[in-house]
């Protein structure tokens, strides 16, 4: 028999597997459906690739968990996330997205949930550290979406099950 956990044992453990694991697995396996050409095809100009989507959490990331609660140094350039018309090559995007879960993979393996309710520097928008871990795994979840969505447009067929499977690890 299991001894009982928190709330914030619980919690972190959602928040941590969503973020470094589940969400991240569909990523991936949508970058790796996709082409080059692919990768960073827009329906127009006021919409995002695929590619701009893994640069935008991967900076997202980088500058509200990496940075904001595990103390990393980072500096944001969010414009240029957007602006990168590419082509990056995939193992290029690809690792600069794997680094950032892993840095993720770091902090949140090592978070102490006695500080979830510690202020953060952007108070205004985030005003807790929970607030920025609960808002990074909703940021990310959307994001996915869009990806996988787009993938779905693209290659019809080529992620069945993809929630499923990243649940499962496979």
């Amino acid at each position: 028999m299991q001894p009982p956990q928190s709330l914030n044992t619980i919690t972190l453990a959602a928040l941590h597997s969503r973020i470094t694991r589940i969400l991240p697995a569909q990523i991936r396996s949508c970058v790796e459906q996709l082409t080059d050409e692919q990768l960073w095809w827009r329906p127009n100009e006021q919409t995002n690739s695929v590619g701009n989507l893994v640069l935008h959490v991967s900076g997202s990331m980088r500058h509200y968990l990496c940075r904001g609660v595990g103390g990393i140094d980072y500096t944001r350039d969010r414009p240029a996330e957007f602006a990168e018309r590419g082509p990056i090559p995939r193992q290029q995007l690809l690792g600069t997205f794997d680094e950032t879960i892993s840095q993720a993979e770091q902090i949140l393996s090592g978070f102490d949930t006695s500080r979830f309710l510690n202020p953060t520097d952007e108070p205004d928008y985030v005003p807790t550290i929970f607030d920025m871990i609960f808002n990074i795994s909703i940021h990310l979840a959307t994001h996915t979406g869009q990806i996988v969505y787009i993938t779905k447009m693209l290659n019809a067929g080529s992620i069945d099950e993809l929630w499923i499977k990243a649940h499962k690890g496979k």
